[in-house]
């Protein structure tokens, strides 16, 4: 079976990214949540792992300016505050999603 992938991608409103995935899955995210969980090494410690984003450092107002497929696998946002070095592969993605079923369910474990 492969992976899910994006199907549409959209700006819910001002705050909030929509997700629509090939298996049927909508996930929904607050922008400033995907910001502050970017996974690329100015963000992320590549042997510890600890997050490098200082808390409260991403501003309320983050927006996604761009984004673009990369592969079958990943999606690159550019991000307002001029950061783009960030790969969110679509296994990510899922983790991130804050739809209700997915929040009950992080909540189960």
């Amino acid at each position: 079976m492969t992976a899910p992938a994006p199907k549409n991608i959209k700006q819910v409103n001002d705050s909030t990214l929509g997700i629509s995935w090939n298996d049927g899955h909508d996930s929904v995210y607050s922008v400033k949540s995907l910001r502050e969980n970017c996974p690329c090494a100015n963000c992320i410690d590549e042997w510890s792992g600890k997050k490098l984003i200082a808390p409260g450092s991403i501003p309320q107002e983050i927006r996604p300016r761009n984004l673009k497929a990369v592969g079958l696998y990943a999606i690159q946002f550019d991000w307002s505050d001029g950061h783009n070095t960030g790969l969110y592969t679509h296994e990510l993605l899922r983790q991130l999603c804050e739809c209700a079923a997915c929040k009950s369910k992080a909540t189960d474990n």
